[in-house]
């Protein structure tokens, strides 16, 4: 039973509270603004953080990450990308794709033209490669927009790739900025500003220092949705194994024509999601910013919006 009357659920337009996927919100922009001008303020250690291998360029997204790797591979034309999900299933962001497709092609199959792998963890959870796209020694893009946190098969995220993209926007209270891991230092250039580019490295090393208690915190939010859902008789799509961080809870859903009619009433209620389209599933916000009463309010307009109820 949701906490919450009528009057708070389906609140005037203008009175409705919004979850955003990533952590961040109005709170984080004034703190964000005291770090940065802070004189103990320290940039984040690359290396320290994600390995001594190789070079680091940060980003103004993650998306944009994934452009600096393909454009260093000298991607173009008919090369192809072969993607490969935890899933394995047909959802793969537009957002993706679209930038994929500014350089050259893609693929779910190792082909002829295969030039580079490309590996995403879905909602955090742990893709591993194919044995047959692993022993063809092609140079890996490992995806880690939302990889941050989380230890798999093939040991932490961000291990496996040549090249290695992430995204804070996504992991932490920051509303831009990725990071690219790369063999040497990349022939590309990030359009990121200067003062983002003097910013960026500060905000996410004092994230960072705090991000065992981000994922924790994660974990947790995980299994209150998990309680809430159970309830209901709903369960998560994915479940995470020990040293998984998950960044969505993905409500197990067959009828996509139903989630797909839930979209926009939950988008209307301010809980920012979407469905995981051929995948059996629709996935929620899943962060350290969420407290227990922001979960009960996105499982009761979840509910609703189920149910055919109006928003």
């Amino acid at each position: 039973m949701t906490p919450f009357p009528p009057e708070v659920l389906f609140a005037d337009v203008y009175n409705r509270p919004v979850f955003q996927m990533g952590p961040f919100d109005a709170a984080a922009l004034a703190r964000n603004l005291e770090l940065v001008r802070s004189r103990e303020a320290t940039a984040a250690d690359w290396p320290a953080a994600f390995g001594p291998e190789g070079a680091y360029t940060v980003t103004a997204s993650g998306l944009e990450a994934i452009v600096l790797a393909l454009e260093d591979l000298g991607l173009a034309g008919d090369d192809e990308v072969m993607i490969i999900t935890t899933s394995g299933g047909p959802y793969i962001s537009a957002c993706v794709t679209e930038m994929i497709e500014r350089t050259c092609r893609w693929s779910r199959t190792l082909g002829p033209r295969t030039r580079a792998l490309f590996l995403i963890h879905e909602f955090g959870f742990p893709a591993v490669l194919p044995p047959a796209a692993a022993a063809s020694g092609l140079p890996v893009i490992e995806d880690c927009a939302y990889g941050l946190g989380t230890t798999g098969p093939d040991g932490p995220a961000g291990r496996r790739g040549d090249y290695v993209v992430w995204s804070f926007s996504k992991a932490f209270p920051i509303p831009y900025g990725g990071l690219l891991r790369s063999p040497r230092p990349i022939v590309g250039r990030s359009g990121l500003s200067e003062q983002a580019r003097r910013e960026l490295p500060i905000l996410a090393g004092h994230y960072l220092a705090g991000a065992e208690a981000a994922f924790a915190r994660r974990r947790d939010v995980f299994e209150l949705y998990r309680a809430r859902f159970a309830a209901e008789g709903l369960a998560p799509l994915f479940d995470p194994a020990p040293g998984v961080t998950p960044h969505s809870f993905v409500v197990a859903m067959d009828d996509q024509q139903r989630a797909e009619a839930m979209k926009p009433k939950l988008q209307a209620a301010g809980v920012i999601s979407s469905v995981f389209y051929g995948g059996g599933g629709y996935f929620l916000p899943n962060h350290q910013g969420l407290s227990e009463a922001a979960v009960d309010y996105i499982a009761a307009q979840f509910m609703a919006a189920y149910s055919g109820g109006v928003s």
